[in-house]
């Protein structure tokens, strides 16, 4: 069977209007045209739905019972197309993203307050947790986006960057080096260190960078988040190098933060979509959003240090 929506919606006008003249008058189609729908839908059906006169037409019994199912289908088509262009326009929608937790407490929150005055109908949901799974949460699907520390090109991801900032030394209350302004990584070598799990983008930027420096370091301790590091540090335990905006999350404890130098180590944090698949518009939307929320509502150039 392959009723058409032409002819679903020839068959409710002529019932409506009672006349074939009226209903093709309202579907901007020529009487016969609006006839051989009627007939078309009458042989796909096996059975007659009008009676016709000179004088009049009129739903046989059968046409009678099919009226409110062909009611049924054009009504829910509308709604369908009604709500997918409610999702096209950005009145509702959701997207979901996945964030390290120092982007998840630092940037999202910010970002997602001014996208939602924007579009109140879409829901953001934001998941924080390891950043070294963001990128496969996005690549299965579980997220629409992912905001994380771009490393090398990632074969199934497009990767847009949001801004780029810097690894910085985070030490305790108290700590000899707090009388420099800036702290070189062979200084910091010398210090018990505190450092991420090796899996984590930022870890991988400061074993690169002692490698580098010719520099065999083995941490002291290691966590799984930022914010657990930064505890561990103002409980003296050792230093750390995180990147620059840990600081926004450790006004509670007593640390301290200096620049590493001799190198300068720059991180990019971008934002990740999978490239085989197309963005929903809500999806498509946050990330626009959140790349102008950096770029302009913080003043923030990709080039200038983050946060």
């Amino acid at each position: 069977m392959n009723i058409t929506l032409r002819q679903l919606r020839a068959f409710v006008a002529v019932a409506d209007t009672g006349s074939f003249t009226r209903a093709a008058e309202r579907l901007h189609v020529s009487p016969s045209g609006l006839s051989m729908l009627v007939r078309e839908l009458e042989h796909q059906l096996g059975l007659s739905i009008f009676f016709r006169s000179t004088r009049q037409v009129r739903l046989s019994d059968a046409g009678a019972e099919f009226l409110p199912l062909a009611r049924k289908a054009l009504g829910d088509l509308e709604a369908a197309v009604a709500a997918s262009r409610s999702l096209a326009q950005l009145g509702r929608g959701r997207v979901s993203i996945a964030a390290s937790v120092v982007a998840a407490a630092t940037l999202l929150p910010w970002a997602m307050q001014s996208f939602a005055q924007l579009y109140p109908g879409i829901q953001c949901v934001l998941q924080d947790g390891y950043e070294e799974s963001i990128r496969d949460q996005v690549r299965r699907g579980e997220v629409d986006l992912g905001v994380g520390t771009m490393l090398e090109k990632d074969v199934g991801l497009d990767e847009q960057m949001l801004f780029k900032d810097h690894l910085v030394a985070v030490l305790p209350e108290g700590h000899v080096l707090l009388e420099k302004s800036a702290v070189s990584w062979k200084e910091l070598a010398r210090c018990p260190m505190v450092a991420l799990s090796p899996q984590s983008p930022s870890r991988y930027l400061v074993d690169r960078t002692f490698a580098a420096l010719g520099l065999s370091v083995t941490p002291s301790y290691e966590a799984s988040f930022s914010s657990t590091i930064i505890s561990m540090v103002a409980a003296g335990l050792g230093v750390a190098a995180l990147p620059v905006n840990v600081g926004q999350v450790s006004r509670r404890v007593q640390i301290h933060t200096r620049e590493l130098v001799r190198p300068t180590v720059q991180r990019q944090l971008g934002i990740f979509s999978r490239s085989d698949a197309t963005l929903s518009p809500a999806a498509a939307a946050f990330r626009n959003h959140i790349r102008q929320y950096v770029e302009k509502d913080r003043g923030m150039s990709t080039e200038m240090p983050a946060l």
